[in-house]
């Protein structure tokens, strides 16, 4: 397969996926998180049918890292943007809180474990802690939006975990932006000096081209010129912080905030971006599947599983600590945690971000990582999810949910 074909059959994909998430009665076929895209490019890949090489992932890497990138523009212009539902805001705090709490966990379990058996040593053992720590620390909300829009789930434990993965995103993306701080790979790099300087470039050139498309798109009064500025400030962030070794993701997750910030057209923006999550994922999925490298060593397999074991140890007791409390007047079950243990772009953007920046085996063990972590929270998550709203009353068949009441 040629490189030219690839990237038609994926414009296919993005075409197939928008075209099957429109309508709204059919918007939850398939997985949440695209894992049998993810299987399926692992199946074409060179691990297993070779029909996409690995030379022509390496040509098609600049638009993957793009698209991945793409992403974290989508989690940016979402903070702040709640669900109509909005709940207390100790909630979402808490689940920040819990988001950094799983980023540490696995990072330290990660630091101290490399050492012992994985061979990994000097700066790749902080790369690999803080890149496990970014891959764990994400929770899909898109997975619980998904559960209401395939079967018309709503009710206060819907809300609540809406409102636990709401805020987030924004854990592994800093990470990201800590790491790549850390570790200069271009002579660019080296002119910002410390680290804190390179990570404090990383969010501000994102910030300050957001506050320029908002600019922009204020004074812009047609809808597609709006949408052309979004598109071009983002290929200009990417290109800059990767030209220079920063992390593209992070910073055009702070475009995205500022952009939501700053534009008068800020909720129509974000409508439109969260259109091209969908289109976007299943093709950036399925190359992620393709460009996973089963010949690491054995200890570094077993590290990769550190980072679902780190979701599952943090986020049970936390949500078991506080169900008494989550959604009144229900109290669900001890295991609700295992709810939030769905992800997915934002762990693919992690993934495909340190295969591209780090592409020894630090990069490639931290993709594994996260694609271990979303077919396990795609498994587990969803039958937790399943189990949780179904004792909660709050899980029933579309044709079934009653009609919502109009909104004023």
């Amino acid at each position: 397969m040629s490189v030219y074909a690839l990237l038609a059959a994926l414009l296919l994909l993005a075409w197939a996926a928008n075209a099957i998430a429109s309508p709204r009665e059919r918007r939850g076929l398939g997985l949440s998180s695209g894992t049998e895209f993810l299987l399926a490019g692992l199946l074409l890949g060179p691990t297993g049918a070779g029909l996409i090489s690995a030379p022509i992932l390496r040509d098609m890497a600049p638009a993957t890292f793009a698209a991945a990138s793409w992403l974290a523009l989508l989690a940016g212009s979402h903070l702040g943007r709640t669900h109509k539902h909005r709940g207390p805001a100790h909630r979402r705090l808490l689940g920040l809180a819990t988001s950094v709490a799983v980023f540490l966990a696995c990072a330290g379990s990660t630091w101290l474990l490399s050492a012992l058996f994985s061979g990994v040593s000097g700066h790749e053992r902080l790369y690999l802690a803080l890149g496990f720590g970014c891959a764990a620390s994400e929770t899909a909300r898109a997975a619980i939006v998904w559960s209401a829009e395939q079967t018309g789930a709503r009710g206060p434990l819907q809300h609540a975990l809406m409102d636990f993965a709401e805020e987030d995103d924004v854990v592994p993306l800093l990470g990201l932006a800590a790491l790549f701080a850390l570790a200069p790979r271009a002579p660019a790099l080296a002119l910002l000096g410390a680290p804190p300087t390179a990570f404090a470039v990383t969010l501000g050139i994102g910030g300050i081209m957001g506050i320029v498309a908002a600019i922009l798109a204020n004074l812009e009064a047609r809808r597609g010129a709006r949408w052309v500025i979004v598109i071009g400030a983002a290929a200009l962030v990417t290109g800059v912080t990767a030209r220079i070794g920063l992390a593209a993701p992070a910073a055009l997750m702070a475009m995205g905030a500022t952009l939501n910030l700053f534009s008068a057209h800020g909720r129509r923006l974000h409508d439109v971006l969260a259109t091209t999550a969908r289109p976007v994922l299943l093709p950036v999925i399925a190359i992620a599947g393709a460009s996973l490298d089963l010949h690491a060593a054995a200890p570094l397999w077993l590290l990769a599983v550190l980072v679902p074991l780190a979701r599952l140890v943090v986020k049970v007791p936390v949500v078991a600590a506080v169900r008494t409390t989550l959604a009144p007047p229900h109290v669900p079950s001890r295991a609700a945690g295992l709810s939030l243990l769905a992800c997915g772009p934002i762990t693919v953007c992690v993934g495909l971000t340190m295969a591209a920046g780090f592409p020894g085996q630090v990069g490639h063990i931290v993709l594994a990582a996260c694609l271990l972590s979303i077919i396990i929270g795609d498994i587990v998550g969803y039958a937790a999810l399943r189990h949780e709203l179904k004792n909660a009353g709050e899980w029933r068949p579309v044709r079934n949910a009653p009609t919502p009441p109009p909104t004023s």
